[in-house]
């Protein structure tokens, strides 16, 4: 299993215990606060391996859907995740993100 450094655990945490309305950007304003030099691909690599590591889903959606949200679409790295996110994700909860 793969280990994430403290640095993306803590980000990873925090967001996932936020119940405000955050956003795909302000994780990776977040994420470059938190670490220097870092931006928005490394959140995508992060994103991506907290789904792969089966932890922090709620993060790994609202960051997905927000994402999916602002732009009309996800990046090439993220559609078979976004696909099955959304699958299993009820008509409610994808029309509280505006993406039904």
């Amino acid at each position: 299993m793969a280990k994430l450094a403290q640095y993306k655990e803590r980000l990873l945490n925090e967001f996932e215990n936020r119940n405000d309305e955050w956003t795909y950007a302000d994780f990776e304003k977040r994420l470059s606060e938190i670490k220097k030099g870092a931006y928005y691909q490394d959140a995508k690599g992060i994103i991506i391996t907290a789904h792969k590591l089966g932890q922090w889903p709620k993060t790994v959606k609202r960051y997905l859907f927000t994402n999916y949200k602002s732009f009309g679409n996800v990046s090439a790295e993220f559609v078979s995740i976004f696909n099955e996110i959304y699958s299993s994700t009820s008509d409610e909860e994808k029309e509280s993100f505006g993406i039904k």
